[in-house]
């Protein structure tokens, strides 16, 4: 799975189903600075931050917007990732998400503003 954008509270849902909906094994790119933190959206009231708050993360490719290239070696990098899960036959943790368990709104510590 390859996240590319900012992640807030209205697509959690549907975030956390895609996920839960890949076959095993299952490996996850965050893409640019707005995938991993939040990037310059970071403040905003409706952004969680990292998509690594809700689901896990196995590479991530750094840049604003991060460049072709190095996409190509994040994409790269998750093949022995893949093999090695594909190996070991390691099973994915399926994500639940009950609606009192998502991320509060507010800073990356979770304290409201």
């Amino acid at each position: 799975m390859v996240v590319t954008g900012a992640v807030n509270y209205k697509n959690v849902d549907v975030l956390v189903n895609i996920y839960n909906q890949i076959p095993d094994p299952k490996v996850v790119i965050a893409v640019g600075a707005c995938a991993s933190t939040g990037g310059i959206f970071h403040s905003c009231y409706n952004v969680i931050g990292g998509v690594d708050q809700v689901i896990p993360v196995d590479i991530y490719v750094p840049g604003c917007c991060p460049r072709p290239e190095a996409i190509l070696d994040g994409i790269m990098a998750a093949l022995p990732i893949l093999e090695d899960k594909k190996k070991k036959n390691i099973k994915g943790k399926e994500v639940k998400l009950k609606r009192n368990e998502a991320p509060v709104p507010g800073d990356s510590l979770g304290t409201p503003r």
